[in-house]
């Protein structure tokens, strides 16, 4: 291939509410969604558009009872430098786990970019792993897609990520059920009764002796949580 050809952006892309945004926001080259064979995997699957290429890495046997995958960005951005210079994760301000973090890019980008160094089967590449979306918090990312022209229900309805789907659709009592919960319920989103009760219990059952014990670890995204919690007393 020529050299010309990596000059792409390429967004690592499951559908969730991040990626979705960050799509439309971003506006990428490349959509790139990699088959990890989670138990999930097939409802993301189902629901990708018609543009996003597929890929198959199975790491399903590494998944944990939390669902991290020790090093998972650190493969989906090996399989990503295939299609583009510029990787951009779906990573937002309440992400803590390290290969999210602006350390890991920049260790990741040097070492990247030693190895496309020009050699007898490349000429040289530079890689770019973008984290501008970072600064936000899911809520905000949300805001800024509506401030820019976004319909809110069809992000809402559009985007699926959950951990334990039922019947082909989101649980509302998983960790990215009640992160999306928190960021739609925050611009105003108009939730089923039904969403609201399974979200505030699995919230205060799960998330709210994390935060009363201080181990939760996300300031920023705790004071959501409250706020959102004083909307359904």
């Amino acid at each position: 291939m020529q050299k010309s050809s990596y000059e792409k952006k390429v967004l690592l892309y499951s559908g969730g509410m991040d990626s979705w945004l960050i799509d439309k926001i971003w506006k990428p080259d490349v959509k790139l969604y990699v088959d990890m064979g989670t138990k999930y995997s097939q409802e993301e699957i189902k629901r990708l558009p018609a543009d996003v290429v597929v890929e198959k890495l199975d790491l399903s046997k590494w998944e944990r009872e939390d669902k991290i995958i020790p090093l998972r960005n650190m493969y989906l951005i090996g399989i990503a430098t295939n299609y583009g210079n510029e990787i951009c994760l779906g990573a937002t301000a309440g992400d803590r786990v390290l290969d999210k973090s602006p350390v890991f890019a920049d260790i990741y980008e040097q070492l990247l970019n030693y190895l496309y160094q020009k050699q007898h089967w490349t000429e040289e590449r530079k890689i770019k792993i973008n984290l501008d979306f970072k600064r936000y918090t899911k809520a905000e990312l949300v805001r800024f897609f509506v401030a820019q022209g976004g319909d809110m229900d069809e992000a809402f309805s559009s985007s699926f990520s959950c951990y334990t789907p039922e019947h082909g659709k989101e649980c509302w009592s998983c960790k990215p059920c009640f992160r999306k919960f928190i960021a739609f319920a925050l611009n105003g989103y108009p939730f089923t009764e039904d969403i609201i009760d399974r979200n505030v219990s699995y919230i205060r059952k799960e998330i709210l002796p994390l935060i009363e014990s201080g181990t939760y670890g996300r300031k920023q995204e705790e004071d959501e949580i409250m706020q959102v919690l004083s909307f359904y007393k």
